[in-house]
């Protein structure tokens, strides 16, 4: 007894040596970092270069000397990130990138600069481009950590089963502090991220529509409420707002082919915000149905990309990051091409990589650059194989909804 007892111990302690020694090398990088994404958004972002110098040329070099600017501190941003390991954003930083984008948003409504009808710059960037990415970094730090000490303890698997109060109240204080500003498109598109995330989390389907619910209702008031997105909202339902048929009249003249860069008309101030807003606009009109194919193939590669490096990472953290992240960005790549189209109303909402502007440029690429960070750091092929089924089966939490 005594003998099989030693043998029993040295082997436990043999499976225990070889858990760590797995563990330990899951947090060594594993392979180079994506080069399709990289490659992708590069493209991406040149296209939006050649873009915004088309559409503004008329009006001399200064926008195009901006954009130039804002791209340099763009990839830099993006090289930081994909330098700096992403585990250190699940610790206590995610919590002080919080706190410090909730003090962000309230000084913007205190004494930030208002445009149009909105308050939303502080200083010279608006915070609303960064509380996007801190939220999806915070809620995938919370749901990765909850993970992990639920793995750990037997006795805490049945709280993964709760209502998801307080994921919920963060993201309810980051939206209700963008709809005040307001920013109803950045707070749905925002919030729909958010639902996805719980999701993938592991959150109950139950749940999940009651969240979906709350949201619905919110944002239902918000329209009714918020003169500035009531007046949008009833101009698209009647078919009567005039940029989205300038919209449809640049994309429809375009043709096949398009009319060949620099050769629109539309910038000529019969489309306002076409550097920005409907930038998706001046490429249907200047190279037509195949260079807006062309933009949205890219958009489809980049999904693809950030989804395979979630799938293919090596912990829950990194698997909820790059998805987040990837969701956030084609999210907004929908709603910039479905306002283009008028198949949504106006929502002031850029193209990811290719409007004009800084601020959603320099985190759009900030962003990139940590999910470059994430892959390179992936699971073995056996790893790689069981986390991907998992993912597609259902929510990536291994375990059954109840209903």
């Amino acid at each position: 007894m005594s003998s099989n007892r030693t043998i029993s111990k040295s082997a436990l302690s043999v499976r225990n040596f070889a858990v760590k020694i797995s563990e330990g090398s899951t947090s060594q990088q594993s392979s180079s970092l994506d080069i399709v994404t990289l490659i992708t958004v590069t493209i991406l972002t040149m296209i939006g270069l050649i873009m915004v110098y088309s559409v503004t040329l008329h009006a001399g070099f200064a926008y195009l000397n901006g954009q130039i600017l804002r791209m340099c501190v763009g990839l830099c941003a993006m090289v930081i990130a994909s330098i700096v390991p992403y585990k250190y954003y699940r610790g206590r930083v995610k919590d002080v990138l919080l706190i410090g984008t909730i003090i962000l948003l309230i000084l913007t409504l205190t004494i930030g600069r208002k445009v149009a009808v909105a308050r939303r710059w502080a200083l010279f960037f608006q915070p609303a481009e960064i509380a996007k990415y801190t939220v999806i970094i915070w809620l995938c730090g919370y749901f990765a950590n909850l993970r992990e000490k639920q793995s750990s303890s037997v006795t805490k698997l049945k709280k993964l089963n709760n209502f998801p109060f307080l994921p919920l109240f963060v993201v309810g204080i980051i939206v209700m502090l963008l709809l005040l500003q307001p920013a109803v498109g950045t707070s749905a598109i925002l919030a729909l991220s958010t639902l996805l995330i719980f999701y993938i989390s592991g959150v109950k389907l139950k749940y999940l529509f009651l969240i979906a619910a709350i949201g619905i209702t919110i944002f239902s008031l918000s329209i009714v409420t918020i003169p500035y997105a009531k007046k949008r909202f009833n101009e698209f339902r009647n078919g009567t707002t005039y940029q989205q048929m300038q919209s449809k009249i640049a994309i429809g003249s375009g043709g096949v082919l398009g009319k060949g860069l620099g050769e629109g008309k539309q910038k000529f101030n019969f489309l306002p915000k076409l550097h920005t807003d409907f930038i998706f606009s001046a490429i249907g009109e200047e190279f037509g149905l195949i260079g807006s194919c062309v933009v949205l193939i890219l958009f489809f590669i980049l999904l693809s990309r950030g989804l395979k490096v979630g799938i293919e990472s090596n912990n829950d953290f990194g698997l909820l990051l790059a998805s987040g992240i990837t969701i956030l960005v084609f999210e907004y790549f929908l709603v910039h091409l479905g306002v283009a189209l008028s198949i949504l109303p106006t929502t002031g909402q850029p193209l990811p990589f290719i409007s004009y502007g800084g601020s959603a440029l320099v985190t759009n690429l900030y962003a990139i650059g940590i999910i470059l960070n994430i892959s390179k750091f992936r699971r073995n092929k056996i790893d790689k194989n069981s986390n991907y089924n998992r993912w597609h089966r259902r929510a990536y939490f291994p375990r059954s909804r109840s209903w």
